[in-house]
């Protein structure tokens, strides 16, 4: 028997539409970050990297506000060029200055997009008045892009995030001859 469209019968056979929030940063970041301060030494930023799987720490001031950010390559940089142990040597003297953040309501391709234009990998997420609330990185937009959440609604493509690891892969000087 050929029931029409609107049928009963079609209706449970289709999907029911969802309607959900875009995927936000908040969403996707990682909660539980742990920062430094600008006076702690190196070696704690080190420590801090070891114990918590990750390549960049937040730097914070007293009152939590994002200051800066340490990654282990400024760790490896600045023990070559100073000359000294870790041990020896402040996190104000290799962290970046200039930090990029955003906000927990931002949505992923703001964050990429962020990414790209300034080529870095890993972004703080801080709230209204830049204190640490979390951290966003650019395999977290990968995972969210494999994942059921990404549905293409914020415009977060793979095109994107390729374009982006392309320009964060990108050498200061050129590798190849054209």
């Amino acid at each position: 028997m050929y029931r029409s469209r609107g049928s009963t019968l079609n209706a449970v056979f289709e999907k029911p539409e969802i309607r959900m929030r875009p995927v936000r940063v908040e969403d996707i970041m990682t909660r539980d970050v742990r920062s430094c301060a600008a006076d702690d030494t190196l070696a704690t930023a080190a420590q801090i990297m070891w114990e918590n799987d990750c390549g960049a720490v937040p730097v914070t001031d007293r009152d939590g506000k994002v200051v800066g950010i340490v990654t282990d390559r400024d760790l490896a940089m600045a023990s070559h060029l100073q000359g000294v142990p870790l041990h020896e040597s402040r996190v104000a003297t290799a962290m970046a200055r200039d930090v990029r953040s955003c906000l927990p309501t931002d949505s992923p391709a703001t964050v990429q997009a962020l990414m790209q234009h300034h080529k870095i990998r890993r972004v703080p997420v801080v709230d209204a008045e830049r204190r640490l609330v979390g951290i966003v990185s650019l395999g977290d937009l990968a995972y969210l892009m494999g994942s059921d959440q990404a549905q293409g609604s914020d415009g977060l493509t793979w095109t994107a995030l390729a374009h982006t690891l392309s320009a964060v892969s990108s050498p200061r000087l050129p590798r190849y001859r054209r």
